[in-house]
C-alpha cells in the first residue's frame, strides 16, 4: 500500500488543505492579534512627564493598539472615530506615565455651544490584579477597574465658554448669579458670588457641573467601575496629566501611582490595560466610543524566555505569506485528485460486481 493510497493520509492530507486555506483566508486577523500580544513596555526614567511633547517620550517604545466600535450594548456605535491609537510609557520611582496618540481631524473641547461633544482618552487597569482578570467592560461586580480619564473639556473649557461661543450675544440681569446687569455670568459666578442653588447640580457635588472641582482635580479623573452603569468618581483623586492637539493628532499624557489601594507595580511586573476613545465631532459620549481588549504592560525589559515563548514563530508569517497560499492551492487539488481517484475506484468496483 502506498502513502497515497492510505485512509488516513488522504484525510490528514484534507484536513492539511483546509487548515492551510483557513490560515491564508485569515492571514489579515494575525497582525493586530500578534502586535497585541506583543504588549506594551514601561521604560524607566528619572521623572515621569506630564507633557505630551516632552522628549523624554521619545525614549519609550510606541506599540500600536487596535481599537473596536463599541457595538455590544446600548448605547452602541456600529463604527468609531479611532480604530487604531498608539501608546508609549515610561516609569520613575513613584509613577507610571501613559502616553496615548489617535489621529482626530477635529479638535473638540468647546461645550460651550448646544449639542457639542468633547474628545477623551481612557485608561482602565484593575483594581486589584491578584484576582482573575475583569471584564474589560468596566469590570464586573465583585471585580473592579479603575480608569483615569482624560476629558479635553476640563483641560480647555476655561478658554471656550459661551461668551466666547456667541461673542456678540446679549446678557440680561441674572439676578441670583452674583454679577452686574449686562454680564454674561460663568458657572463659578453662581458658586462663589452668587446662590450656588441655582446651579443646582454643582450645589450637590457633581464634579461634571462644578467647575472649581474640575480645576482642583485636573483634567484627569480617576474613577471606579464594577460594570455597566456602576461607575463612579473614585475618593482619590492622584491622576496627573495634559493634552495637545496638533496637525490631526491627539497626543494625551496621563501619569498615576504605582502605588494603588491593594497592589503596589514593583520594577518587572505586569499590568492588563485597556483604551477607550471618544470622538466628539462624531457625537461620540458615554458608551459611545472606540475601545480596545486588554494589554499586558510590562515595566522594565521582557525576559528574553517570555520573548522567545510569546514570539508566534515562522509558521504563522510563513502561512500567511505568498507561500501559504500557493501550499493551500496545492494541498486543494492534491485533495481533490485523491477525492476523484477514491469515487472512480468505488464507481469500477460497482460496474464489476454487476
Amino acid at each position: 500500500m502506498t502513502l497515497l493510497e492510505s485512509k488516513t493520509t488522504r484525510r490528514q492530507v484534507l484536513k492539511g488543505a483546509v487548515a492551510a486555506a483557513v490560515l491564508w483566508t485569515g492571514r489579515s486577523l494575525f497582525k493586530p492579534l500578534f502586535a497585541q500580544q506583543s504588549g506594551l513596555l514601561a521604560r524607566p526614567v528619572a521623572q515621569v512627564p506630564t507633557d505630551p511633547t516632552d522628549a523624554l517620550w521619545g525614549r519609550a517604545r510606541a506599540t500600536r493598539v487596535p481599537m473596536n466600535p463599541q457595538n455590544l450594548v446600548l448605547p452602541r456605535v456600529a463604527e468609531a472615530g479611532a480604530n487604531e491609537i498608539v501608546v508609549r510609557a515610561l516609569y520613575d520611582s513613584d509613577r507610571l506615565g501613559v502616553l496615548v496618540e489617535w489621529r482626530d481631524a477635529h479638535k473638540d473641547t468647546d461645550l460651550g455651544t448646544v449639542l457639542q461633544y468633547r474628545d477623551a482618552v481612557a485608561v482602565q487597569l484593575p483594581e486589584d490584579p491578584s484576582q482573575s482578570v475583569p471584564a474589560f467592560t468596566m469590570g464586573q461586580e465583585g471585580n473592579a477597574v479603575l480608569i483615569y480619564h482624560w476629558k479635553s473639556d476640563w483641560q480647555f473649557s476655561p478658554q471656550y465658554d459661551v461668551d466666547e461661543a456667541y461673542p456678540n450675544m446679549h446678557a440680561a440681569w441674572y439676578q441670583y448669579s452674583g454679577v452686574a446687569a449686562g454680564e454674561m455670568p460663568e458657572a463659578e459666578d453662581y458658586l462663589s458670588r452668587g446662590r450656588k442653588e441655582f446651579l443646582t447640580a454643582a450645589a450637590v457635588g457633581n464634579v461634571l457641573a462644578d467647575p472649581r472641582a474640575q480645576e482642583s482635580i485636573g483634567p484627569v479623573q480617576k474613577m471606579r467601575a464594577e460594570g455597566f452603569g456602576r461607575l463612579e468618581p473614585h475618593p482619590d483623586q492622584d491622576a496627573a496629566g495634559s493634552g495637545v492637539w496638533a496637525d490631526g493628532v491627539w497626543r494625551i499624557a496621563i501619569s498615576l501611582p504605582r502605588k494603588q489601594e491593594k497592589f503596589r507595580l514593583a520594577d518587572g511586573d505586569s499590568l492588563p490595560l485597556a483604551f477607550a476613545v471618544w470622538d466628539g465631532s462624531r457625537d461620540e459620549r458615554n458608551g459611545q466610543k472606540a475601545y480596545s481588549a486588554w494589554n499586558t504592560l510590562r515595566l522594565g525589559a521582557v525576559p528574553a524566555v517570555e520573548r522567545k515563548r510569546g514570539a508566534p514563530g515562522w509558521l504563522v508569517p510563513f502561512f500567511s505569506s505568498v507561500w501559504g497560499a500557493i501550499i493551500a492551492v496545492l494541498l486543494g487539488a492534491l485533495g481533490l485528485d485523491l477525492w476523484r481517484g477514491r469515487r472512480h475506484k468505488k464507481e469500477q468496483r460497482g460496474s464489476g460486481e454487476q
